[in-house]
């Protein structure tokens, strides 16, 4: 039913725009309200969820579109008496047994019902990859990520779908790497700093400060929440040897599962204590090499070869976690999985720090300098970037 007695388009539950499209036909189906477009698409939408989601009456406040109320407030009967089309446009929604009434943007219900309410909507997929697939990091041009939208979100889709991307040019100024990790979101500190750098130091608490080679890790394994992204900034690099090395992961484990079904199971459901030994902190945590979702899709690797500590498992699995834990490193050496890249001044390479493995080359620090600045973000900031540069795009072309 179409009713033309309302006012203007309705505020949407949150800050994005919404094409109008089509309009829906609607209809009353016990607690829900039916919604179906021209195109097929139909979504039978909950009445507390539209209840809860609604601006105008003030449920939903107009500025912050954070709720003021909570859901027990609601009469647990609540349902739709009456829903039209009206001007604006909108969807109104008559509801019992309060008879109050709802007005609601049909954009928004039609983005809710292709899935916009769903973590993954906006963000590419991820694909693992082997060095056939991926010889060097998709790269970027440095001063036009710091500056240009377009920019920053290829570079960002990149490292998110592949695991890491690497941008050239860049200014080699100390805090660099902050104003480029500041374009993505909240940098996170650690009990190495804000920001630290990686070079040799005369008095090291880790293996990194160092001149030799590093097998390839994930950083901070010892912590229940390891950074999710890591960013490395190449200040100078004069010295022979100390190439950056990154493996897949997700592209190790995904082989392992199919080649060798016992040891992936080892490294999924036998866990290890990572414990960082130092004079100063004890972090420890007890987890999988590699987690899983409830899917059964591979979504963190936890492997630091030099933190990894005590097997927490019974002793008659240990030989087999030993055997898995061995062909993972294998694995992410092998030139199969194992991409170098040298590191120049001005580099800055971006990777998720729960999916791939990095590492270097040792390298002769008599030879040269090689100093990186680096810090940490967490996976949340990298989505939320990416969710807002493509609710930018859309709204910029709405308004073109």
């Amino acid at each position: 039913m179409r009713d033309d007695t309302s006012p203007m388009r309705p505020l949407t539950p949150d800050f994005a725009s919404y094409a109008v499209g089509d309009l829906p036909m609607l209809s009353i189906d016990r607690s829900f309200v039916l919604a179906t477009w021209p195109d097929g698409l139909s979504h039978r939408f909950h009445a507390l969820f539209l209840r809860e989601n609604e601006v105008t009456s003030g449920i939903v406040e107009g500025v912050t579109r954070e709720r003021t109320i909570e859901i027990d407030q609601f009469p647990a009967e609540t349902r739709a008496t009456d829903v039209r089309l009206t001007d604006g446009p909108a969807v109104r929604i008559t509801w019992a047994p309060d008879g109050v009434t709802s007005l609601f943007d049909p954009g928004w219900l039609r983005a809710m019902a292709e899935g916009a309410w769903h973590p993954d909507y906006d963000i590419p997929g991820q694909q693992p990859w082997d060095t056939a697939a991926m010889p060097e990091p998709p790269t970027f041009d440095g001063p036009s990520a710091l500056e240009d939208d377009e920019t920053l979100d290829a570079w960002l889709r990149a490292a998110w779908t592949y695991g890491f991307a690497r941008l050239r040019g860049l200014p080699v100024d100390s805090g660099t790497v902050q104003r480029v990790g500041e374009r993505i979101g909240t940098v996170r500190s650690s009990n190495f700093g804000f920001l630290f750098s990686v070079e040799t130091k005369p008095d090291p608490d880790s293996t990194a400060y160092t001149a030799a080679g590093l097998d390839g890790h994930t950083d901070l394994a010892t912590r229940e929440t390891q950074p999710g992204l890591q960013m490395l900034h190449c200040q100078e690099n004069s010295a022979t040897g100390g190439a950056s090395t990154m493996a897949d992961g997700f592209a190790v484990a995904e082989a392992i599962r199919t080649e060798d079904p016992d040891a992936f199971d080892a490294l999924t459901t036998l866990n290890w204590v990572f414990t960082n030994r130092h004079t100063d902190t004890d972090y420890r945590f007890s987890g999988p090499i590699v987690e899983l979702n409830r899917d059964g899709q591979v979504v963190e690797i936890r492997n630091t070869g030099f933190l990894r500590f005590f097997p927490d498992m019974s002793a008659e699995d240990t030989p087999r976690a030993y055997r898995a834990v061995q062909l993972f490193n294998t694995h992410c050496r092998s030139d199969r999985f194992l991409c170098r890249t040298p590191l120049r001044a001005g580099d800055l390479i971006l990777f998720d720090n729960r999916r791939m493995l990095h590492g270097r080359d040792s390298f002769d620090p008599q030879s040269g300098t090689r100093r990186l600045q680096g810090c940490y973000l967490d996976r949340d900031e990298i989505l939320s970037r990416l969710r807002i540069l493509a609710r930018n795009r859309r709204a910029k072309v709405l308004s073109s």
